[in-house]
């Protein structure tokens, strides 16, 4: 799987000769390989796909000298998407997106709605209301986390991720690519990851929010602002399905990416979505 770029964004693909196209997006501070799971299970559960893995703009290999932002990051990509449908002779893109890959997947959607077509939000994060950027809790734990992290070693801080997100030491060399960030853009990041906020004109497009053919999940053991931004976003996509993933992580697709894939793959091929005793199908 070679590295490919479009513009600033850098992205791999597998099944590049079908035409139905699967986007994944990532959540912040990581990139890429968290999708690791899905390019090793793409025959089983993904083969007749074409899949997209892309790095988020300031994100892994996708480099720029402007600081990162969601609206910045949706038209960056939605040019992306729109060179991909080009470029296919397609109409639409699927979209598959971790926490802030969903919010700028959600831009995107409200922006040019004709690009998409299933659409998978997972563990995504919405305030209520934006704060000032000076003033914002994630600028006082940035400080507070590089005042502490500044003492520790590099092994100590990636080992305090591996826990934060609950995956494995196997994936230790992968996240530690997380300490190439600087303090200033994971700053940037993490405020505009919690000050995410729901654009006013998506709540009164009809035609958007009537979309049958989105996915809404969280996780039990996700930060209780998932299940809130969760249940709170399936009150505007009123004909979007909810699903609740029992003892379920913020990084599912590589916990438990044998149940991830098969959720996402069938929904895409039919929206249906088959009931057991590692979820509950809310609406």
């Amino acid at each position: 799987m070679n590295l490919r770029h479009f513009n600033n964004l850098a992205y791999e693909e597998i099944g590049e000769e079908n035409s139905e196209t699967i986007l994944f997006l990532h959540t912040k501070l990581l990139d890429k390989w968290i999708w690791k799971r899905q390019k090793e299970d793409y025959d089983k559960h993904f083969k007749g796909f074409h899949c997209i893995f892309l790095d988020l703009p300031n994100h892994g290999e996708s480099i720029s000298e402007e600081e990162f932002s969601i609206e910045k990051s949706s038209i960056e990509i939605s040019e992306f998407i729109n060179y991909i449908i080009i470029n296919k002779g397609i109409k639409k893109v699927n979209i598959v997106a971790l926490g802030i890959g969903g919010s700028i997947a959600i831009e995107i959607l409200n922006e040019n709605p004709q690009m998409i077509g299933n659409l998978i939000l997972s563990g995504l994060e919405i305030a209520d209301y934006k704060e000032s950027e000076s003033d914002s809790i994630a600028n006082g734990l940035a400080k507070a986390q590089s005042e502490y992290l500044n003492e520790k070693s590099d092994i100590f801080i990636t080992k305090a991720y591996l826990r934060y997100f609950g995956i494995k030491k196997e994936h230790y060399k992968d996240m530690e690519k997380i300490l190439d960030i600087s303090i200033n853009d994971e700053r940037k990041i993490a405020f505009e990851s919690l000050n995410y906020t729901i654009p006013e004109s998506l709540k009164d497009n009809k035609d958007i929010i009537e979309k049958e053919n989105i996915l809404i999940i969280y996780g039990t053991k996700e930060d209780l602002n998932c299940t809130k931004s969760a249940i709170d976003l399936k009150s505007i996509f009123t004909n979007a399905k909810l699903v609740e993933i029992i003892r379920g992580n913020h990084l599912w697709n590589i916990i438990d990416h044998d149940l991830f894939n098969t959720i996402i793959s069938n929904f895409i091929r039919d929206h249906h979505i088959k009931d057991n005793s590692k979820i509950n199908i809310l609406e």
